[in-house]
């Protein structure tokens, strides 16, 4: 744990304008501290992690795994000012999950929260980008069971879910992809694999199927202890939701993704003809209410502040999808709420936005 250096976060810090005195730590001052001094020690522990690599006794210590993760962390904080992600972090991850995610899924402890960390950032990762993801599954098949757990368990179902349709949209890099051992038996008898596209539409049921489940037999813990649709006619855009755990919103917010994911990647939708131009406009109005209710959440449980970042999440990849000027700005103060209490750069973001609802010469509170 050591490998991660005080001066990589010190100088992140710095260079936000939180820190204006010197810095000390083990009782020594650690000068000149700038982003790229962070960044070059963060390249050094990445590289030295990926060196362990031929080394077992390293690759099952789980607490470079947990420095590992929050390399990774910093990496994502990192890319609006480095204009880049070159993800180097994940592959100092994969090292010590390859070792690990048998015990850590498993287990408790340390080990344990580090593998969860790791599995949500890559979730978060693959959905912003889009991109196949890269992290193995095959440790969490004891999570497909709906077998009555306690909430944390349901929650990682629903992270574990998740994680499965983003394999189904964008691929993974395990051997196997989901739907590949998928066959039907012929009227002779004769076993014979299903077409691509008709493996695609049974994965892809399966996959609904598990909201009707998860309805079914999800536990009402689940269910918010207060509920409360948004009043228009005051400005209200967002819903109010609250929840008893944080679990509970992480695990839903988590299934919304999914949501998200299965109403855009839906196989069955018209790709040309009459009815397309209809199926758009109800995607859109699907996914606009999917992301206001993640903001809900949001906004209604702020003593969970990593509920703000799925909620940036969802509205930096849907967000041009949404045209009314007053919902706009409300997603605009998500990511300043981001940003500003949080230290979680949005900027960049934002910019997008304001450029795909064409907004020019705007002056809002930035």
């Amino acid at each position: 744990m050591a490998l991660v250096p005080v001066p990589n976060m010190a100088s992140r810090m710095i260079s936000l304008g939180y820190l204006s005195t010197t810095i000390h730590y083990g009782g020594k001052v650690l000068p000149n501290l700038t982003p790229e001094t962070a960044i070059h020690y963060h390249n050094e522990c990445i590289a030295h992690f990926v060196s362990l690599s031929d080394h077992p006794r390293e690759a099952q210590d789980e607490n470079l795994l947990a420095a590992a993760v929050i390399l990774r962390f910093y990496e994502e904080v990192d890319v609006p000012s480095i204009g880049q992600d070159s993800e180097s972090a994940l592959r100092g991850i994969q090292i010590f999950l390859d070792a690990q995610a048998d015990s850590a899924v498993a287990g408790c402890g340390l080990r344990h929260a580090a593998y969860w960390i790791a599995l949500r950032q890559e979730i978060i990762t693959a959905f912003s980008k889009q991109r196949t993801f890269r992290l193995p599954l095959g440790p969490c098949e004891p999570y497909g069971s709906f077998e009555p757990a306690d909430d944390y368990v349901w929650a990682d179902r629903l992270v574990i879910h998740c994680a499965d349709v983003l394999q189904y949209c964008f691929g993974s890099e395990e051997q196997h992809l989901p739907g590949d051992h998928q066959f039907h038996t012929s009227s002779t008898g004769i076993i014979h694999p299903l077409p691509t596209s008709e493996r695609q539409i049974a994965r892809y049921d399966e996959l609904v199927a598990f909201e009707t489940l998860w309805t079914e037999l999800g536990p009402p813990s689940f269910k918010p202890i207060y509920a409360r649709e948004a009043d228009r006619p005051r400005g209200e855009v967002f819903p109010e939701l609250w929840y008893l755990n944080n679990c509970h919103i992480a695990g839903l917010q988590f299934l919304d993704l999914a949501r998200i994911l299965l109403t855009v990647y839906d196989p069955r939708l018209p790709r040309l003809g009459p009815g397309q131009r209809t199926a758009r406009r109800s995607v859109d109005r699907k996914v606009r209410a999917i992301v206001l209710r993640i903001c809900g959440i949001a906004f209604s449980n702020q003593h969970s502040p990593p509920g703000l970042v799925i909620a940036s999440i969802a509205i930096g990849t849907c967000g041009d999808r949404f045209t009314d000027r007053l919902e706009q700005e409300a997603l605009l103060e998500v990511l300043l709420k981001l940003q500003d209490e949080h230290a979680y750069p949005t900027l960049s973001m934002r910019e997008q936005l304001k450029e795909a609802w064409g907004w020019h010469g705007y002056e809002g509170s930035e």
